[in-house]
């Protein structure tokens, strides 16, 4: 298929404008330091973005299902869910995907063609975007687990050192 080559010609452009469109939530300082220190240790959000953006974009044109690209998802979702974002804010990139493809698309083929073309393309993103949704929530329940047993420690030492309760028997 045509588009298939010009996406797999234009990829790197096509993450350039999907990372974009993932630090769009962020102030312009924060998007500019994400997207512009691509070192793990100096800047790892920013090294997650593009490294699992990269890699969800070449698993996705060659033809991967979106199952398989759960983890590299899950390593952008997490950084969003402890940085407390609603999900639709969250997850909003994913659907940006479509928007990107379709302005490539329809630099070699008329905009009724394209929207037929991908048409599959926009079911795996939609796929993706539902997958994002399952991750991120997942994200959002670990970390309101923690929260919730890390209230429960301090409750539990404060009433014991308020006398209002005995301290547990450690030898049963």
């Amino acid at each position: 298929m045509e588009l298939d080559r010009l996406f797999r010609d234009r990829r790197g452009a096509i993450v350039e404008e999907w990372v974009a469109a993932l630090l769009r939530i962020y102030s312009e300082e924060g998007a500019k330091f994400f997207g512009s220190v691509p070192n793990r240790f100096a800047n790892p959000a920013g090294y997650i973005f593009r490294t699992n953006t990269e890699r969800i974009v070449s698993k996705l044109m060659d033809g991967a299902d979106e199952t398989e690209c759960r983890q590299d998802l899950d390593g952008i979702l997490r950084v969003r869910a402890v940085q407390g974002l609603s999900p639709s804010t969250a997850l909003c990139f994913i659907p940006a995907l479509k928007e990107i493809l379709y302005r490539e698309a329809c630099q070699v083929v008329s905009p009724e063609q394209a929207d037929a073309l991908l048409h599959n393309w926009y079911i795996r993103i939609d796929r993706l975007l539902l997958l994002g949704f399952d991750i991120y929530m997942e994200c959002r329940e670990i970390l309101w687990q923690q929260k919730a047993n890390q209230l429960y420690d301090r409750t539990h030492k404060l009433l014991e050192k308020a006398n209002l309760i005995q301290k547990e028997d450690s030898t049963g």
